[in-house]
């Protein structure tokens, strides 16, 4: 998915912009909810706290999963591994694309004309293919769906500190006028799904595993239990 992913991704993005085919253009519409600008999540706002939440953006897509798989790894724990892969971009990626393929909301800071939260520094062509694809917030999705499984942890610091990085991530998303309120709120409840999705798949494996194994035995008693009673006739 990392290798193969990103291209695919770029040729919807540019089929989207060239074919205008959505069925939604929620832009007006989210602007025009009250407080939907998550104007009360910049109150505060200090050059320290601005590079921080640059930084936990910047890296909210990837190391969120990451740094759980690779601990799991460590652990020789690779039913979990799969639950944190599953529960994030695997599921995910699938759920989103409808909403991507049919729904146009396009950034905070670009649809109120501000400064580029980010500081990207995009060109006008730049800004066309970035901003795009908002609704639901996939920072929020994946952040938030590694904190449910998270809290399901045994390690306290573990836990701790991974509720201080995801909802970090979260919170820049409003803070750099990246995502609206609307946006966050959907992917939310997208990480609501993914890790119940991911949760009825594992136990839905776990099953016919377990089925599998329990068809098999009888023939091996069978065998075993032939084998006796010719043991005992010679």
């Amino acid at each position: 998915m990392w290798k193969y992913f990103p291209p695919i991704w770029n040729e919807v993005v540019y089929w989207q912009l060239g074919t205008k085919t959505h069925l939604l253009d929620l832009n007006n519409f989210f602007k025009a909810i009250p407080y939907n600008d998550g104007g009360i999540f910049r109150t505060i706002q200090t050059p320290w706290l601005t590079g921080y939440f640059r930084w936990i953006y910047a890296n909210g897509f990837a190391l969120p999963v990451l740094i759980p798989v690779f601990r799991s790894f460590l652990a020789k724990d690779s039913l979990k591994m799969f639950r944190y892969c599953l529960s994030a971009h695997v599921l995910q990626f699938i759920l989103i694309f409808p909403f991507y393929l049919s729904i146009t909301v396009k950034e905070v800071w670009y649809v109120l004309s501000d400064p580029d939260g980010m500081a990207r520094h995009l060109t006008p062509n730049d800004a066309a293919v970035t901003v795009v694809n908002c609704f639901p917030s996939m920072h929020t999705s994946v952040a938030f769906a590694m904190l449910l499984l998270a809290w399901r942890e045994k390690d306290r610091l573990f836990r701790g500190v991974w509720t201080v990085f995801c909802l970090s991530i979260i919170y820049s998303t409003l803070y750099l006028e990246i995502h609206w309120i609307t946006d966050v709120i959907a992917g939310i409840l997208l990480a609501i799904t993914a890790v119940r999705l991911g949760d009825w798949v594992i136990s839905s494996f776990s099953l016919f595993k377990e089925k599998n194994r329990g068809q098999s035995s009888p023939t091996y008693s069978l065998k075993c239990e032939s084998k006796t009673k010719s043991e005992s006739q010679a």
